[in-house]
């Protein structure tokens, strides 16, 4: 379509608007939550949202490949939520992230998906375990959807070291997959998705790290991140240091809560990407209701915590069995994982309080 120089002008002067409304969004929230605002004007500068909740695979750690379901069922979100949620929240957003329980391949919008947040201006980013049968054609539309960013969640070098945590799935169908995105990529003349080869580590495969490294580089990938995985068993622990810190809050306070939106492919809207059940939920989406909804209740009483570290602990509040809050309080925390060297035994914040 011809752009003259009148409307090059307005699609200029709109992105510069764009631009600063998500600017200023950002600054407020960050001084609402140094202030410790329970209530806020801001909306939340990062979304997620689960566009499928249905996997392929059964990794051990992970509820979904445990088969749990959350008192939700398993579905993928409908192209007219997803553009209402959007149409609400992307001007004050900068990321979207589409993933967090499922495989997002399981929708079959997702380039469709992705393409309407990116003419929002939004920076689009998805996680993928890559062993999901992919056409060229799925994987070239996905390319020319705009994607800034892919995550393939590859935890192995061979089907041997791969399928101990990523059960059921094939290291051989995740190598074919990565080559045809770099392929497209170089094809279609483009830079983006950035493809980042992400390996979570445990004790077994541990040890194959650099070689892991050493492939993605060989695959023309962008990027090789190794990252300490969740676990249950402490058997699964890694040796080294890795910098996965599951303890880790900035400033004190949990910014999930103050700075991102977590939504389900049902419109359920979650405390964070921890929230699984459906009865944890805090709200479920109704158009041009958000900032009823960010100031809930629950919302409320999740933000007190962190800024009255004395109050009580709301009862049958869904944050009081995190171990975040926990560290933060002073209580014993759940997790078998070891914590993290850095991790603080006591939080300065409790401490300063009495």
């Amino acid at each position: 379509m011809y752009k003259g120089p009148g409307l090059r002008y307005l699609y200029s002067v709109n992105s510069v608007l764009r631009r600063l409304r998500r600017a200023f969004n950002h600054y407020l929230a960050e001084t609402e939550m140094a202030l410790g605002r329970n209530r806020l004007w801001s909306y939340p500068s990062e979304l997620c949202i689960d566009v499928s909740n249905k996997c392929n695979l059964r990794c051990p750690y992970c509820p979904t490949g445990r088969g749990e379901q959350g008192g939700r069922g398993r579905g993928s979100i409908s192209v007219d939520l997803f553009r209402n949620i959007l149409d609400d929240l992307a001007p004050y957003a900068y990321q979207l992230e589409l993933f967090n329980w499922g495989e997002p391949f399981f929708n079959r919008e997702l380039p469709t998906l992705i393409r309407d947040a990116s003419v929002r201006g939004l920076r689009t980013v998805i996680s993928s375990n890559l062993s999901f049968p992919l056409s060229d054609d799925q994987v070239r539309a996905v390319v020319d959807s705009g994607l800034s960013h892919l995550a393939a969640a590859v935890d192995g070098v061979d089907q041997q070291s791969y399928e101990v945590y990523r059960r059921g799935g094939s290291f051989d169908l995740v190598m074919q997959n990565l080559r045809a995105f770099v392929r497209a990529k170089r094809e279609l003349g483009v830079s983006n998705p950035y493809i980042t080869w992400q390996y979570l580590v445990f004790a077994h495969n541990e040890g194959r790290v650099e070689e892991a490294r050493r492939l993605s580089a060989e695959l023309g990938l962008d990027n090789f991140f190794a990252m300490g995985g969740l676990y249950d068993d402490p058997s699964w622990a890694p040796k080294g240091e890795y910098n996965f810190n599951y303890l880790k809050v900035g400033e004190k306070r949990c910014s999930f809560l103050w700075k991102k939106a977590v939504f389900h492919f049902d419109g359920g809207l979650a405390s964070c990407c921890m929230g699984f059940n459906k009865h944890d939920d805090f709200d479920d989406f109704r158009p041009g209701q958000f900032r009823r909804m960010w100031n809930n209740e629950k919302f409320v009483a999740a933000r007190r915590i962190w800024t009255a570290p004395l109050s009580p602990l709301p009862d049958g509040h869904f944050c009081v069995s995190c171990d975040k809050v926990k560290l933060f309080r002073g209580l014993p925390l759940t997790s078998k994982m070891r914590r993290p060297a850095d991790a603080e035994d006591v939080p300065r914040a409790v401490a300063a309080a009495r």
